[in-house]
């Protein structure tokens, strides 16, 4: 078989300049500079601060401790649960959130190294039970769970490392009341320019990071968690912890694939081979590249990703794909499969021109829409170089046709990919990418 070219099922494409103008409106008179999340109101100073400092940033040692409880957070989700479940973004209020698992209540996982006294979570981590608290107020859900793994420490070598609490919450107005008085109360901090009437922080003294900038040597507002204290029932749940235990015991490490995966196969091949022989150091790299990342994407563009993903409700939705071993989430905004990327070019590229020029944009859209059964997809490209801010956003409706064909092709790389053992059997990735790829010399295509 020869090598698939997506242009030759490319239909047509559309430059909508409805929707771009319509984007841009968005981005000119949207919400931000203050979207509050509920991390901020489980400490409104450091939120404050945050913001106030963006150039203060934490130590190493808690970069590594934050990546760590990252790649155990998804490791474990992917263990105990579905795809569709995991981090799931909520909004209401005003206020945003991401919630660990979803299903049919809300599930809070948490890291710590710090020995727990399980009989009182209340008094030890009060902030665990007020963000859960958070998330089933926005949810409308009067129960919800708390999963706390504690690291093996010399302290405790042989503490079970599991536990989970069972929480309930009987009024949830008067936590929705609770998160509005923060909202509003951080915003006004914001707009005023003064920190003062916000609660004390309770890393004062804790080498907290902001201890250089913050004024909490003379805040007169205690710290007090009224979420907290509306929660009527707290137990330890040892009947799921031991379910969630024999989860993991059955676990082996993962061989589902992404759409990305059938993108860019080689690269996926080479990750999968690397991830057996170094696991836990691969782990640590991923988490280390996407932070960094997450600090590369600002301005504009992270502006237009929050735009798509805190619209209108129900604008933006991820609709779970599985064909075994593929199990992944497509992005769809107003009921289309939709692409952002930023291609880092100082001219637009022609309409005519864009599936050759950018095939693995249309690749991943082409396979996106195959796999949900739509022919029209959207891509939005970001050209960061543009200098005019009006010129640098394209919105194209790509229609695709034979998605049938399509579809077949990026399930024969899936089946390729399952049982190749060497990366001359798996399609080229796009030969931009063979300079800059780590794995060329293995490759062979250096």
């Amino acid at each position: 078989m020869g090598e698939f070219e997506i242009a030759a099922y490319v239909s047509h494409i559309e430059a909508n300049r409805s929707v771009k103008d319509a984007l841009m409106q968005i981005l000119r008179t949207r919400r931000p500079p203050y979207r509050i999340s509920v991390t901020d109101l489980l400490n409104l100073k450091q939120a404050y601060f945050r913001r106030k400092y963006p150039e203060v940033t934490p130590t190493l040692e808690k970069q590594q401790l934050m990546w760590a409880g990252t790649g155990f957070h998804k490791t474990f989700g992917s263990a105990v649960s579905s795809e569709e479940y995991l981090e799931q973004f909520v909004e209401a209020e005003g206020i945003v959130g991401k919630i660990d698992i979803y299903e049919k209540i809300p599930v809070e996982v948490k890291t710590t190294s710090t020995p727990l006294d399980t009989k009182d979570l209340l008094q030890y981590r009060p902030t665990y039970v007020e963000q859960l608290g958070m998330y089933c107020a926005m949810v409308n859900a009067y129960d919800g769970e708390i999963i706390i793994y504690q690291r093996p420490t010399a302290e405790s070598p042989s503490t079970s490392p599991l536990v989970v609490y069972h929480v309930s919450f009987p009024n949830l107005e008067a936590i929705r009341e609770e998160m509005r008085r923060r909202r509003d109360l951080l915003v006004q901090a914001l707009i005023d320019n003064d920190p003062s009437n916000l609660p004390v922080c309770p890393w004062f003294n804790k080498q907290c990071d902001y201890s250089q900038v913050c004024d909490c040597a003379t805040t007169s507002v205690p710290a007090s968690y009224e979420i907290a204290d509306l929660a009527r029932e707290i137990r330890v749940d040892s009947t799921t912890c031991e379910q969630l235990l024999s989860k993991m015991a059955g676990v082996q490490p993962s061989q589902l694939f992404g759409i990305n995966d059938i993108v860019f196969p080689r690269k996926a091949y080479f990750d999968r081979l690397k991830l057996q022989e170094t696991a836990l150091r691969e782990e640590v790299r991923e988490e280390k590249e996407e932070y960094l990342r997450s600090m590369d994407e600002l301005g504009f563009l992270d502006a237009l990703r929050d735009s798509l993903r805190y619209g209108a409700p129900g604008e933006a939705q991820r609709i779970p794909v599985k064909h075994a071993p593929l199990a992944d989430l497509v992005q769809t905004w107003q009921n289309l499969p939709t692409i952002l990327r930023g291609p880092k070019l100082s001219s637009l590229v022609e309409r005519e021109r864009l599936p050759r020029m950018f095939p693995h944009y249309f690749l991943r859209l082409g396979f996106d829409c195959a796999l949900t059964e739509n022919t029209k997809g959207r891509l939005l490209l970001y050209y960061v170089r543009v200098p005019r801010e009006d010129a640098k956003l394209m919105v194209y409706d790509i229609i695709f046709k034979n998605l049938n064909t399509v579809k077949a092709e990026a399930l024969r790389r899936l089946g390729l990919l399952q049982k190749a053992t060497s990366p001359l059997q798996l399609p080229k990735c796009p030969s931009w990418m063979c300079p800059y790829c780590s794995y060329r010399l293995e490759c062979g295509e250096a």
